[in-house]
């Protein structure tokens, strides 16, 4: 093979693992308007987590291309219930009073990831927490417009709150 041709064979394959290896941007599992956040057994110790407000969990976007809003699913009032991995314990209750601080206020924050598939879920509020979805952490509680601004999703999550 000529010099050329490799070097020209070479860039058309590293672009082929870029544009398979694209995943949405965002890293953030969920945004949600948090209302409230309930600590078992206590807030001091906790060892799982009742997050309550409204809630647009990560879903696969449509390919191969879409608006970023759409790499959020429909958004979903009650509650996610969460425990955390024993060596994760200080991450998550750290987390975990960052979303408490954010409760009850006007304000749209991200946490958990995407990666892998995210796969917790918004309980109804009749629901009895049992069975929590283990707590993946990821940046921290982020501000919604770290990673998009997405005005659709942060006016129908107030909405959804009465907001």
């Amino acid at each position: 093979m000529k010099p050329g041709k490799k070097v020209l064979g070479l860039a058309a394959a590293a672009a082929l693992l870029m544009v398979v290896g694209v995943k949405a941007s965002d890293p953030v599992g969920v945004y949600a308007m948090v209302e409230r956040v309930v600590f078992e057994p206590s807030e001091a110790a906790p060892k799982n987590v009742q997050i309550w407000g409204a809630f647009t969990p990560s879903v696969e976007p449509p390919r191969p291309t879409y608006k970023p809003e759409q790499a959020y699913g429909p958004i979903e009032r009650g509650y996610m219930y969460f425990t955390c991995a024993a060596d994760k314990a200080k991450v998550c209750a750290a987390e975990w009073s960052d979303l408490n601080s954010v409760a009850g206020k006007s304000e749209v924050v991200g946490f958990s990831s995407r990666w892998p598939r995210f796969t917790a879920r918004v309980r109804p509020a009749s629901e009895t927490p049992a069975s929590p979805d283990t707590y993946i952490s990821n940046f921290g509680v982020v501000k919604v417009g770290k990673y998009g601004d997405y005005p659709t999703l942060v006016a129908a999550l107030k909405a959804a709150i009465g907001r």
